[in-house]
């Protein structure tokens, strides 16, 4: 069960649900291996401009976070079974929730419970 105070989201990859957490370490981790902003690479892959690599670095730094011991080659092994388009559009919205207002989070949780 994950607890969304703490930051963690569930994140579907194919057939598998993991638990997944982006922290600030997690966060600042990213951006030295990268080498570029956190806000940065969040805007390229809203737009499609994203290497292959850069969401294996995201991906393994969330999956790590939640508490799944994957190496890189674990995590490309993902992305191969469940295509690009996928991992790129789950890395999308895994920044998105971490980088959202926690309060406006929970504000649209609740709505989304009300809908349901």
């Amino acid at each position: 069960m994950t607890n969304p105070l703490k930051g963690e989201v569930n994140i579907e990859l194919g057939s598998e649900t993991y638990k997944a957490r982006l922290n600030i370490d997690a966060l600042v981790k990213i951006e030295t291996e990268l080498d570029q902003g956190i806000l940065k690479l969040a805007s390229r892959i809203s737009q499609a401009d994203v290497r292959i690599s850069e969401l294996i670095v995201v991906l393994k730094a969330a999956l790590r976070g939640g508490g799944n011991n994957l190496q890189d080659k674990d995590v490309g092994r993902i992305i191969t079974d469940i295509g690009i388009v996928q991992a790129s559009t789950e890395v999308a919205k895994l920044l998105a929730t971490t980088l959202s207002d926690p309060e406006e989070r929970e504000e649209q949780e609740g709505k989304q419970e009300v809908a349901n």
